[in-house]
């Protein structure tokens, strides 16, 4: 699933596979204390998304594919706690042009890889 290199950890995941949970299990198994997400390449599909409407965040549930045209956020391992950490996403597709917000969760349509950079190791 992730492949080490470089202080560069490539997650691969397949279609109908969860995002959020799947990168939060990659990091622990490669021993990430803390990293940084900043490169995407890929589509969701069935995906909640907190967007700003009105002077609020708001969470938002889609169906639709849509492609992801960037992502940031930072990691880190915080114990029993697990990983905390976020995701801003931009996405296009499906009947709005563009989107974007904190990704609470989603699907990968088809094949999806995210970049993380490696900041520190256990």
């Amino acid at each position: 699933m992730a492949d080490a290199k470089d202080k560069i950890l490539n997650i691969v995941f397949e279609e109908e596979e969860e995002i959020v949970g799947g990168l939060k299990k990659a990091l622990s198994s490669n021993k990430v204390q803390r990293c940084t997400i900043s490169t995407v390449e890929g589509k969701i599909k069935d995906f909640d998304i907190n967007v700003f409407i009105g002077g609020a965040f708001h969470p938002r549930h889609f169906d639709e594919e849509y492609r992801l045209t960037s992502i940031s956020g930072t990691f880190t391992e915080k114990g029993n706690l697990g990983y905390k950490g976020e995701l801003t996403v931009s996405l296009a597709g499906g009947g709005v042009k563009m989107l974007g917000g904190d990704l609470l969760n989603a699907k990968a349509s088809g094949e999806l890889t995210i970049k993380a950079k490696i900041l520190e190791t256990k």
